[in-house]
């Protein structure tokens, strides 16, 4: 008897309105929340896998969860010790707003972010332009903060997703083909069949270029000193520059084979005798 009035005395002691048997309760309470905050994270792993959602955002919407079940075990665990859960709330909240108004910048790469991931404009190794920003290449890593960018000529361009949210998104990768689109003169003296003739060899010997769809070769307007034809042909996304500076020499060879030259400006002066 007297052992357990011993403890009722001890577990009766307190502070306030603080006492040791509500520390220990507050303990139990933790370790009973903490273990089932453990079991409900692997239906939650399994259910963002389901969803197939980025790596990146993945890990940020686990984070997520987790700190709002660690938030709601804080406020059970208050409520147990005597601390009125109103107050607690009302103090992070007024905690919160101050963090959100000092680095309101920083949240609104966050959110633009998980808006980035979630509309997936584009993935990492594709090719991109951002328009205003001038930032274009290929998508090495997208962030929560900002998208990182290498250039062609090996320069790599850190982009906040603000701006990136803001501006035109070009992607070049998206789509298995692309169609190469480039203009050729011939003067007004070079037969159209020839001229014709001339750019569909070209065509047919570059390697990249697909039948279908089909090559377009045609007039595209009238020049003050030639007549200029335009060439469509489709390639392959991933071998685009190879077709197009292909596309290039091609022509240069199949002219000079048909003895096309490209028209250049003139000028002819007639002397009259007097």
């Amino acid at each position: 008897m007297d052992v357990m009035k011993t403890i009722q005395e001890i577990l009766a002691f307190s502070v306030g309105d603080l006492s040791v048997g509500n520390i220990i309760s507050a303990i139990v309470i933790f370790i009973i929340c903490y273990m089932v905050i453990q079991c409900l994270m692997s239906p939650v792993d399994k259910m963002l896998n389901r969803f197939g959602f980025d790596k990146t955002l993945h890990g940020f919407m686990r984070a997520t969860i987790r700190v709002l079940l660690n938030f709601i075990m804080v406020c059970i665990i208050a409520q147990s010790i005597g601390i009125p859960i109103a107050s607690l709330i009302a103090v992070l909240s007024m905690l919160g707003l101050a963090v959100a108004l000092s680095v309101q910048g920083a949240f609104s790469n966050l959110a633009n972010g998980i808006m980035l991931l979630i509309a997936k404009p584009f993935k990492a190794g594709e090719y991109v332009a951002i328009g205003g920003s001038g930032a274009e290449g290929f998508v090495v890593e997208i962030t929560l903060v900002c998208v990182k960018i290498l250039t062609i000529d090996n320069k790599v361009i850190f982009v906040p997703n603000s701006e990136v949210a803001a501006n035109k998104i070009t992607n070049f990768s998206s789509e298995p083909l692309r169609r190469v689109d480039l203009t050729f003169c011939a003067g007004y003296d070079v037969p159209v069949e020839t001229a014709k003739l001339a750019l569909k060899e070209a065509v047919d010997s570059l390697p990249q270029a697909l039948q279908d769809p089909a090559p377009f070769i045609n007039i595209m307007s009238y020049k003050e000193y030639s007549l200029e034809y335009v060439v469509r042909v489709w390639v392959k996304s991933e071998v685009y520059w190879d077709g197009y500076f292909g596309l290039l020499e091609a022509v240069k060879k199949s002219y000079e084979k048909h003895g096309i030259n490209a028209a250049i400006p003139h000028l002819n002066v007639h002397m009259k005798d007097k």
